[in-house]
């Protein structure tokens, strides 16, 4: 599902250049929970970040479900990522002035919004536990359950993969399991690749994909 050959990625800050990612080689299978771990700096969330199209790497390729990345001009990889791929911030990035289903819907609000997909957004909200939250705008909502709301975004375009950074960075132990529980159970059902940057080992179970980076490139 996912080939990563020889990925380069650079930063300029002032007159230093920061090499974030240095030559990183991996295979991901189509179907497969992976988790990508290793310290703050270590260059995941980059990593994750060039597999989204969200960013362009200085060297090397990406291919996703067959199609090169690297090869797409812009227009194409925002194409690409709005109907192929599912990308949960850890930040949420919901808008405040709307309310559950309005936020799952954002991807779409360009294109147009008919009554198919708001049945689908619904029924979204409902599979991750928030039937009852659907009018409920993200203030009056916890941050566990914003987060599933980000969640029901990132599926609603029927994505082959699914990317997600640090999705329990900013919620409690209980809460942190329960999005990943919903994350598990929507891989199942939906036959997802899932693909999760994280600093907590303790959502990893045996058979899962784990990969190591450390310094800009993979170690384990």
């Amino acid at each position: 599902m996912i080939a990563v050959s020889n990925l380069h990625k650079s930063f300029t800050s002032g007159e230093e250049q920061i090499e974030a990612l240095r030559g990183v080689d991996l295979e991901i299978h189509r179907g497969e929970c992976t988790f990508i771990v290793g310290p703050s700096g270590s260059g995941k969330s980059t990593l994750l970040y060039l597999m989204a199209a969200l960013d362009r790497p200085t060297s090397g390729s990406i291919t996703i479900d067959g199609h090169s990345l690297t090869d797409m001009s812009e227009g194409e990889q925002d194409a690409f990522r709005r109907a192929r791929i599912g990308f949960v911030f850890q930040q949420f990035n919901l808008i405040p002035n709307l309310d559950a289903v309005g936020n799952v819907l954002l991807p779409f609000i360009p294109t147009g919004i008919d009554a198919g997909l708001e049945a689908k957004a619904r029924l979204l909200l409902e599979k991750v536990g928030l039937g009852h939250r659907l009018k409920h705008r993200p203030a009056r909502l916890s941050g566990g359950q914003q987060q599933r709301v980000a969640i029901a975004r990132a599926l609603v375009k029927d994505p082959v993969v699914l990317l997600a950074d640090e999705p329990t960075g900013n919620l409690d132990s209980k809460g942190g399991d329960e999005i990943f529980h919903i994350l598990r159970e929507l891989q199942r059902e939906q036959g997802l690749t899932l693909v999760v940057v994280t600093h907590d080992r303790r959502f990893i179970r045996d058979g899962d994909h784990v990969i190591e980076i450390q310094d800009g490139k993979i170690i384990a």
